[in-house]
């Protein structure tokens, strides 16, 4: 299994902790967003792939969601979430490698992550987000018509947006689509577009 990569590397690096310092701070106009996603289901145990400091954890937690997981490969932001929040599950991990049992989070998701894992690669990290989800996956990314590479604050092989609600489709296509929904600045996103699909055969 694939357990680094240019992408994770830059995420270790000082680039990736000076992006925690830029978006440690509370957007509490993301529950409403959360709210609308997840209307109609009720996820008990919930992982979010490449957490950061543990922002969208707070919001689920905001809206009632009993078990919180996390995991996220640059180390100082896994210990900045532990301490903000003990009572959630932050852990060290990747999208490649996730620290859990098949099925064993009734929703997985990953929120402006996706974006950052190149076309090559991101076969693997939809395999291992599949694998951990028990119910439902929800990508919430920048999206695009078609793949696109677009330059991330100087650095090249960063940032791709795509459709990535075709793109699971495309790499699972027993997923059922339950709502796709436009994120703007009213519910605290920079026109991002969120994707929640239900798997087959789950109870």
């Amino acid at each position: 299994m694939q357990t680094d990569n240019p992408q994770l590397a830059l995420w270790r690096s000082e680039f990736g902790r000076a992006y925690t310092e830029r978006n440690d701070r509370d957007q509490p106009e993301r529950v409403e967003a959360w709210r609308q996603l997840l209307a109609g289901i009720a996820p008990r145990r919930v992982l979010e792939v490449g957490c950061n400091v543990g922002w969208n954890l707070v919001y689920l937690d905001r809206l009632g969601i009993a078990e919180l997981y996390g995991i996220e490969p640059q180390q100082g932001a896994v210990e900045r979430a532990r301490a903000r929040r003990p009572d959630f599950h932050v852990l060290p991990g990747t999208a490649f490698e996730i620290p859990l049992g098949d099925a064993s989070c009734d929703l997985v998701f990953t929120s402006g992550v996706l974006i950052h894992i190149a076309p090559a690669s991101l076969p693997a990290a939809l395999d291992e987000i599949y694998r951990v989800s028990r119910r439902w996956i929800a990508a919430i990314e920048y999206d695009a018509p078609a793949e696109q590479e677009v330059e991330y604050r100087g650095h090249a092989g960063a940032l791709w947006r795509r459709d990535h609600g075709a793109a699971w489709s495309a790499h699972s296509p027993d997923l059922r689509l339950v709502r796709r929904l436009e994120l703007d600045e009213t519910l605290g996103y920079d026109r991002c577009t969120a994707h929640l699909f239900e798997k087959p055969g789950a109870p």
